[in-house]
């Protein structure tokens, strides 16, 4: 099954993302570990585009599509945004208490540790970036 849908980059794009996620879990049947997935991707990944790869001026377009015609879960976000390939993000310092820990990066920590496959690709002449995830059922894990 594939879903997909265009929002803006803002608070209002952000809960009509996550209507869009309550819908693709019911409509295409996800396993408890790919809803999880699918949840924490999309709201992290959009939120930090709004925070960060759009101005608060000028937000822009967020699409996204799921699908799941291989069995296994497939997400891809694209956006116009500031590129940013989330595999330079470094890990966060999770040796480091609580108290004394920076702020950010465990959301994206979190997609990177989570997911099977990520992709970023960033296409300069159309000013698109794209990131693709891929989380496989646990029964087709190798």
């Amino acid at each position: 099954m594939f879903l997909s849908i265009e929002v803006v980059a803002n608070q209002a794009g952000l809960a009509q993302l996550l209507r869009f996620v309550d819908e693709a879990e019911q409509r295409m049947a996800l396993g408890e570990e790919q809803a999880y997935i699918l949840r924490l991707a999309i709201e992290e990944i959009a939120t930090n585009l709004m925070k960060y790869g759009y101005t608060t001026n000028a937000p822009g377009p967020i699409q996204v599509a799921c699908d799941t015609a291989t069995g296994a879960l497939r997400i891809v976000i694209r956006d116009q945004g500031k590129p940013f390939d989330p595999h330079t993000a470094p890990p966060p310092d999770l040796s480091t208490s609580l108290e004394r820990r920076r702020v950010g990066g465990l959301g994206l920590f979190l997609v990177r540790e989570l997911t099977d496959e990520l992709v970023y690709r960033h296409d300069a002449i159309s000013g698109w970036n794209e990131l693709t995830l891929i989380k496989r059922a646990e029964h087709e894990r190798g």
